[in-house]
């Protein structure tokens, strides 16, 4: 199949991934609420990355304001940054409150210790109080190229036991995956779930456009195992370190391999925009543009 063929026959496919794309911005980030306002369409969900050093509250308030401007706010819950219960029902009460939160991410977090009572997500989820408030479903985090300091049978199974407490707290299921370079590693890792019986929604986790140094410098933070390899082999050179990376061929391959083996629970695309709100919207924008090229000719009605 030539690269034309193959751009023609995913291209559907990988318009319905980007319309329905997310992406995460830091709590506090006021500039990057109003590059969302700008640059996104309304309804966009918007993660709201929870750091582990961070502070509920602003989070919380930030949520507020990604509501204010129009989109759907998806805040991140980290198990290891919360003290307690009551911090923990304060926080969900905000967010229930104004910001109109109805789905969230669980995630354990990256400190060492435990900032207080909880040590992982199962902690929380067994607390009850996500269920007590508007939160209607609860996202938990997918690792195609595994974890730095947890084994891979040992993340698998976590991963079925999240799924069995968030249905048993009577919540809607989805997962959004830690990004990679390469798409054989999210295929394979998608096959695996499914087989496992899995069947929630799934984001799939993707880097926006950056230097390559910057790509390297988060994937080598988040634990990206070997598809951080395809952005080293672009270091040969000064030039290249500094320049800009897309995700287009991994996005190509992405939808080339879906479209091979249909999944029609994966959600869309979720954007880390490592390299900023604007050169992740204007690379949207410039696909977009492209692939409905490449779609125009089978539909056209030549005269």
């Amino acid at each position: 199949m030539t690269t034309e063929t193959r751009a023609a026959a995913v291209a559907p496919l990988l318009v319905e991934l980007l319309n329905h794309a997310s992406l995460e911005i830091a709590a506090g980030n006021e500039r990057a609420i109003a590059a969302l306002h700008e640059q996104f369409d309304p309804g966009t969900e918007v993660f709201i990355n929870f750091l582990p050093d961070g502070d509920y509250h602003v989070v919380g308030e930030t949520a507020v304001r990604v509501r204010r401007a129009g989109f759907n706010p998806v805040p991140h819950i980290v198990a290891r940054s919360i003290a307690d219960r009551p911090a923990l029902a304060d926080f969900l009460s905000h967010l229930a409150g104004e910001a109109g939160v109805e789905r969230v991410l669980l995630v354990a977090g990256d400190r060492p210790r435990p900032a207080g009572a909880f040590a992982s997500t199962m902690d929380v989820l067994a607390t009850g109080l996500l269920q007590g408030q508007s939160i209607k479903a609860v996202g938990v985090a997918g690792h195609p190229e595994g974890h730095p300091t947890i084994g891979g049978a040992a993340i698998d199974a976590a991963l079925m036991a999240k799924r069995d407490a968030v249905a048993k707290a009577g919540l809607d299921l989805f997962i959004v995956t830690q990004f990679a370079f390469e798409a054989q590693p999210i295929l394979d890792w998608l096959a695996r779930t499914r087989l496992a019986g899995i069947d929630a929604p799934i984001r799939i986790g993707v880097a926006g456009p950056a230097t390559v140094a910057t790509l390297v410098k988060f994937g080598m933070r988040c634990g990206i195992g070997n598809s951080l390899r395809a952005v080293r082999m672009r270091t040969n050179t000064v030039g290249r370190l500094l320049g800009n990376s897309g995700p287009e061929d991994l996005l190509a391959d992405l939808a080339a391999g879906l479209a091979a083996k249909p999944d029609d629970r994966v959600a869309g695309i979720h954007f880390f925009p490592f390299g900023g709100i604007a050169q992740t919207s204007d690379f949207v924008a410039r696909t977009l543009s492209q692939l409905y090229r490449d779609i125009a000719p089978a539909g056209a009605v030549k005269a």
